[in-house]
């Protein structure tokens, strides 16, 4: 899903006018897919937000974030820690033995180190002190608790990966294959003729799934054909478009010849 190609200026005009309306004038107004990138991105951020807090709340803290990943640390030792990783995925594993003083200031460690005494106080056995039944019940406890937040966080990211397969890869894809030959999806092909280039992106509409998913990026498909393709010196038959109509699956999906 990652492709590398830049969308022609007037691909990238009928996607912005897609998804909003110019409000104001175009020196001053950022491009829409930029617009859509800073707005999912946002979600993401406060969908995670969200996830932290709740952990907050069920006796959690920050301890380290480190190659996009958080680390949440019990303040009861013996519950279990929490990696959030930035795809929105979430690790429940056993705490381990850690150096965490008792007190709420970094002063606190500074009775841990020499001259004085590693006491009993310094010293957070963690999940060591419990089985595997009970560490299991506190997991779920954890999941449970965190299921409405990390469903929200999950579907902000889906959602902004979609709006970007949309609005950049998709229409960079199709240019590649119409204008240039080269599909990014298999760059050792090249399709010389306009015949083979039509085959090609007919082909990619009618393979389509029937899921929502699916429908958008036929929307986007079927409008790259209809403004690019079809107002080209090369656009697609009549028995083309027949043929597409033929083999995708979906039922009110459709392409619409030339008269």
């Amino acid at each position: 899903m990652l492709f590398s190609f830049q969308a022609s200026s007037a691909l990238l005009l009928w996607v912005g006018l897609a998804q909003a309306e110019d409000t104001g004038s175009p020196d001053d107004s950022p491009a829409p897919s930029e617009t859509i990138t800073i707005y999912g991105e946002a979600r993401i951020a406060r969908q995670r937000g969200e996830m932290i807090r709740t952990l907050k709340h069920l006796g959690y803290r920050e301890t380290k974030r480190k190659n996009g990943r958080t680390i949440l640390r019990p303040r009861i030792p013996y519950r279990p820690t929490v990696v959030l990783d930035d795809d929105a995925w979430m690790q429940v594993k056993r705490s381990p033995i850690r150096i965490d003083p008792p007190g709420s200031t970094n002063w606190r460690y500074l009775w841990c180190l020499p001259p004085f005494t590693i006491t009993a106080a310094c010293i957070q056995v963690g999940g060591q002190v419990i089985g595997k039944r009970k560490l299991a019940h506190h997991k779920e406890d954890i999941v449970r608790a965190t299921r409405y937040e990390m469903k929200e966080w999950q579907q902000a990211v889906v959602a902004h990966a979609m709006d970007k397969r949309l609005n950049t890869e998709l229409p960079d894809l199709l240019d590649a294959i119409w204008h240039t030959g080269h599909p990014s999806e298999d760059e050792g092909v090249f399709l010389e003729t306009p015949a083979q280039r039509r085959e090609a992106i007919l082909n990619f509409w009618s393979n389509r799934s029937c899921v929502p998913e699916g429908a958008s990026v036929r929307e986007v498909v079927a409008t790259y054909i209809e403004r690019e393709i079809q107002t080209s010196q090369s656009p697609a038959t009549t028995e083309e478009v027949q043929q597409a109509n033929e083999s995708q699956r979906c039922d009110k999906a459709k392409l619409i010849p030339l008269p």
